[in-house]
């Protein structure tokens, strides 16, 4: 069974979830939070949803602000919230986990976090002490460089522009670079996603993919990573096991540079029950790869825990 449904957000603004639950399983094994990257939605994660649900799992997940089914207009894209953007995106995961687990107090709670979604689990995990039992972060980064200038570049922006404008040169800037590893084989803009190209089509296709991201968008996305790139910060994250998963042909991770990174903060931090599982010639979405099965087999063998 698929179920769409809306929560309040921090903001006041309807949110967009959905949810998916095998009825014919008798004793279900946990619940699933998935969180969404940056220019998609949570549709796009039918297909794992399923392999979760098919294997005993209830599965949620929403549309962040500025994305999906939660952007009111094709202007709201890429936009999160006039003030504290980036702590917006992070309540709202704690208000859909807080939400689904009362449904269900019995049932261990896992939290799937994909690209900027892993960004913004990481972030929840020192702001809050839910009761999660595990966390998943695919495709996350470790970035510590030009935080602070790309801020002041997308402020100067958002001085003469606007918050809404949508910038060539701040999308070039912060996520132009990413196909460049694989000009010699190019075929879409977008290969570094993924090496499926059904994938990649759909993706393109879709109007809710994709999209350039306001300045307000990028403004609070840099400040995300900017926390996140502190020690002291990562320090306050909440004690629980992790497991980071990556393509070791990852642009967004550095092919397995930046999660090795995340990975030695969270031991320093004092976590210990955190691993890191990079996957051999795999790009950024793992879940949408052409070895997905082993991916999917990784995933559901390390919440047996």
């Amino acid at each position: 069974m698929v179920e769409s449904f809306y929560f309040t957000s921090s903001t006041g603004k309807n949110v967009y979830a959905k949810r998916w639950r095998n009825e014919d399983i008798k004793e279900y094994k946990g619940i699933i939070q998935l969180v969404h990257g940056m220019s998609e939605h949570i549709g796009r994660y039918e297909k794992f949803a399923k392999v979760l649900s098919n294997n005993g799992y209830i599965v949620v997940g929403h549309d962040h602000l500025g994305h999906g089914n939660t952007a009111e207009t094709e202007e709201d894209l890429g936009y999160f919230s006039k003030e504290n953007g980036w702590d917006r995106l992070v309540e709202d995961v704690h208000i859909l986990q807080n939400k689904i687990a009362a449904e269900y107090p019995n049932l261990p709670y896992f939290i799937f976090g994909h690209s900027m979604g892993s960004l913004v689990v990481r972030t929840y995990l020192t702001k809050y002490k839910d009761n999660i039992k595990g966390v998943i972060l695919s495709g996350t980064s470790g970035q510590k460089a030009g935080l602070l200038m790309g801020q002041v570049l997308t402020k100067l922006v958002i001085l003469i522009y606007g918050d809404h404008y949508r910038s060539n040169i701040l999308e070039y800037l912060i996520t132009g670079s990413f196909n460049k590893k694989f000009n010699d084989t190019k075929r879409t803009d977008i290969d570094w996603i993924t090496r499926d190209e059904e994938v990649l089509d759909e993706y393109e296709k879709d109007p809710k993919c994709g999209f350039n991201f306001t300045a307000n968008g990028y403004l609070n996305l840099l400040k995300g990573v900017y926390y996140l790139s502190k020690q002291k910060n990562i320090n306050k994250t909440m004690n629980v096991p992790i497991l980071l998963i990556s393509g070791d042909k990852d642009p967004v991770g550095k092919m397995g540079k930046g999660p090795m990174r995340v990975l030695k903060m969270l031991e320093k931090a004092g976590l210990k029950n955190v691993k890191l599982r990079l996957f051999r010639d795999a790009r950024h979405e793992l879940v949408n790869e052409t070895n997905n099965g082993e991916v999917y087999y990784v995933i559901l063998n390390w919440m047996k825990f």
